[in-house]
C-alpha cells in the first residue's frame, strides 16, 4: 500500500486522455461512430498521449503555454488536454477516411497499409462508382449490382462484425457478357448473414 501512496489519478489521466481523445474522434471521422475501448488500447493512448505532449512542448517552446499550478485554469486544461486532440483526432480520420494520402502514394507506386480493420473496408472504401458486383448467397442464389454513388446509392457497413451491404442498382448479365440494369432502376439490401461470397466482377467500362 505503500507504493500508493505517491499515485496521483488526476496526472495518470493526463497520460492517457489526450491520446484517448485522438484516437475516439479519429475513427469517429472515418466511420461515424465511437468504437469500443477495451483495456488494450491503454497503451495505445499512453503514446498517443506521450507524442501529443511532445509536440505541444516543440510548438510552444516549453511549458509556458500551461504555466505554474497558479496560472493554471480549468479553460486550458479543456483547451489543452480535450478540444485540442478532438480536433487532431477529427482531422486526422478526415485525411485518413478521404484516402488523400495513401492515392497520392499509390501513384508513385507505393502502396501503404490500410487505416481500416478489414479488407471488407478496404475494398469497399476504394471501390469505383460503376463497378459490377456478383453476390452469391448462402442458399446458392446470385445477384448482380452495380456499386454505384449519390443519394439512394450503394452502402456497405463500416463495422467489421456485420458486413451487410446495400446495392443501389441491380441487373443481369446478358448471354453477351454485357451488364443490363433492371429498369425502373432499384436496390437490394444484402444482409450480412445471408452473404457468402462477394465477386467485382467487372470495373466501369468494361461489363
Amino acid at each position: 500500500m505503500d507504493v500508493l501512496k505517491d499515485f496521483d489519478a488526476v496526472k495518470a489521466l493526463l497520460w492517457v486522455v489526450p491520446g484517448a481523445m485522438i484516437a475516439l474522434f479519429r475513427s469517429f471521422a472515418m466511420r461515424g461512430s465511437f468504437p469500443g475501448v477495451t483495456k488494450d488500447d491503454v497503451a495505445a493512448f499512453v503514446i498517443g498521449s506521450v507524442i501529443y505532449a511532445f509536440l505541444i512542448v516543440l510548438g510552444t517552446g516549453g511549458l509556458s503555454l500551461i504555466g505554474t499550478q497558479s496560472q493554471f485554469s480549468p479553460w486550458i486544461g479543456f483547451v489543452v488536454l480535450l478540444l485540442v486532440p478532438a480536433i487532431a483526432g477529427l482531422g486526422l480520420g478526415l485525411i485518413e477516411a478521404s484516402d488523400a494520402v495513401g492515392f497520392s502514394f499509390r501513384k508513385i507506386g507505393i502502396r501503404l497499409p490500410s487505416p481500416d480493420a478489414t479488407a471488407w473496408e478496404t475494398v469497399f472504401r476504394e471501390l469505383e462508382s460503376g463497378a459490377v458486383l456478383l453476390v452469391t448467397l448462402k442458399d446458392g442464389a446470385k445477384v448482380f449490382g452495380r456499386w454505384v454513388g449519390g443519394r439512394g446509392g450503394s452502402a456497405a457497413s463500416t463495422d467489421a462484425k456485420t458486413t451487410d451491404l446495400y446495392l443501389g442498382e441491380i441487373g443481369l448479365v446478358s448471354d453477351a457478357g454485357q451488364y443490363v440494369a433492371i429498369m425502373p432502376r432499384r436496390g437490394i439490401y444484402l444482409a450480412a448473414a445471408e452473404i457468402r461470397y462477394i465477386e467485382i466482377v467487372g470495373i466501369p467500362g468494361n461489363i
